[in-house]
């Protein structure tokens, strides 16, 4: 099937993007890597009169830190830069590894996050853990700019809080505690070229032995990234031992609302559930300790210095 005509523009800026964005809006979509949007211009499912693709806003493309020890990231960030980035790496692990499972090589050097989040799909695997890390994202039109919580950003399947004239210019990530990291679980049917049947998301905060902080996200066990509070509590205030990991996967199952479909029964995703969570939560914790073992050291360093 061939797409419906369009009209095409390539800005140089983002303010000739917004303006042509705003001129047109509803009728135009923005481009990103296109791996979504390509297949839905073939099959008709969108009709714009006007694509504009993001693709040659430098300011759009990018990690890097922020101000007060965050990141920023730009929302044309392929999937392959995220996940071979040293910051990102260092700074949000479980990002690096969703953006490194997305897809095939192919896609992951096409596939941005921003269009990643945008279309919203309740298997979007860099969502869960923009979400855990507690990020805020960047709206902006020719009136201005807004910020949304990642949490609340995705309304359900395809739906989000950006209007049409809006685009998605930045995505925020806090900084991250000496003692705190995540991690990122996953399973598909094949390695590549498959969407997630099910993942878990964690990201743990220490203080000494026991759990400051706790925040885990679940991907295609809902119609949007579920957040994972009830296990996210059994942790906070005690020390993380097998045993309180184990009932906190437990309890992240309560939080989970799966359907059945030809990649696996609702059952099979709760029991997904409770084993991804359960890994995500040992090594977001692993990561967490040799994090704060490292911070002890460079500031006995610093002190003998």
């Amino acid at each position: 099937m061939r797409a419906a005509r369009f009209d095409y523009l390539e800005p140089r800026d983002l303010d000739e993007a917004l303006a042509a964005l705003s001129e047109h809006s509803p009728d135009a979509v923005a481009a990103a890597g296109g791996t979504d949007l390509l297949r839905d211009l073939r099959q008709q499912k969108r009709r714009p009169s006007l694509v504009i693709s993001l693709a040659r806003i430098p300011v759009l493309s990018g990690v890097r830190s922020a101000d007060d020890g965050g990141l920023l990231v730009g929302p044309m960030t392929t999937m392959a830069a995220l996940a071979s980035d040293p910051l990102v790496a260092d700074l949000a692990p479980a990002l690096a590894e969703a953006a490194g499972h997305m897809g095939s090589p192919q896609v992951r050097n096409r596939a941005t996050i921003g269009g990643n989040l945008c279309n919203a799909r309740p298997c979007a695997d860099t969502a869960p853990p923009v979400i855990v890390h507690g990020a805020r994202l960047q709206l902006s039109s020719k009136e201005g700019i807004r910020e949304v919580e990642a949490e609340s950003f995705i309304t359900g399947p395809g739906a989000t809080l950006r209007e049409p004239h809006e685009l998605l210019t930045a995505i925020q990530l806090p900084p991250s505690g000496v003692a705190a990291s995540s991690a990122f679980e996953t399973l598909t049917n094949r390695k590549a070229v498959e969407i997630t049947i099910t993942s878990a998301t964690a990201w743990l905060e220490l203080e000494g032995d026991l759990v400051k902080g706790a925040s885990i996200c679940l991907g295609s066990v809902g119609p949007r990234p579920m957040p994972g509070p009830s296990g996210a509590a059994v942790l906070l205030g005690v020390e993380p031992t097998p045993e309180r990991i184990a009932q906190a996967a437990s309890a992240t199952v309560l939080d989970a609302s799966p359907i059945d479909d030809f990649r696996g029964s609702a059952d099979y995703r709760r029991h997904l559930v409770e084993v991804l969570t359960r890994r995500a939560l040992t090594r977001a914790l692993a990561r967490a300790r040799r994090r704060a073992r490292g911070g002890d050291i460079a500031e006995a360093q610093g002190g003998v210095a």
